[in-house]
């Protein structure tokens, strides 16, 4: 794990970022356009210099151990490449397979056989409406 330091970048940014935040509620409660832009303005300029702080650590702890960071990538690469991805690959595309042959099926029944699918649609269609819609007709004998 890698430990959180706070240079005066982070420090600044993040009291920026508080003041701006600040400013905007002011701003909102007061009705002050003017004061919750410059807050909106001071946030923005806050959460920048802060990440400036995140940079500047990054790269303090990328130059100060290289080697051990190349290491970690390596390991990180090897462990990646011994897990069995390929399996789950594999089934995904037989059973899309599978179901691309069921679909070409029931296509060649519709071609084969148009008036009984219009047929066997329109039945099906009338009884989901039937079962969705619930009973609205009312019957007097």
């Amino acid at each position: 794990m890698r430990e959180m330091s706070m240079n005066s970048d982070r420090i600044a940014g993040a009291a920026e970022q508080a003041e701006g935040k600040a400013e905007t509620a002011a701003g909102q409660l007061t009705g002050d356009t003017k004061l919750r832009v410059e807050g909106r303005a001071d946030e923005a300029a806050g959460t920048f210099r802060n990440a400036t702080g995140d940079l500047e650590d990054a790269v303090r702890e990328a130059t100060a151990d290289p080697q051990s960071e190349v290491e970690h990538l390596r390991a990180e690469v090897e462990r990646l490449s011994r897990e069995p991805a390929t399996p789950r690959l594999d089934a995904a595309a037989e059973a899309a397979d599978r179901y691309g042959q069921e679909l070409d099926r029931y296509l060649d029944v519709i071609r084969e056989r148009p008036l009984a699918a219009v047929g066997v649609a329109a039945c099906a269609g009338f009884l989901i409406g039937r079962l969705i819609s619930g009973n609205r007709y009312v019957y007097r004998i």
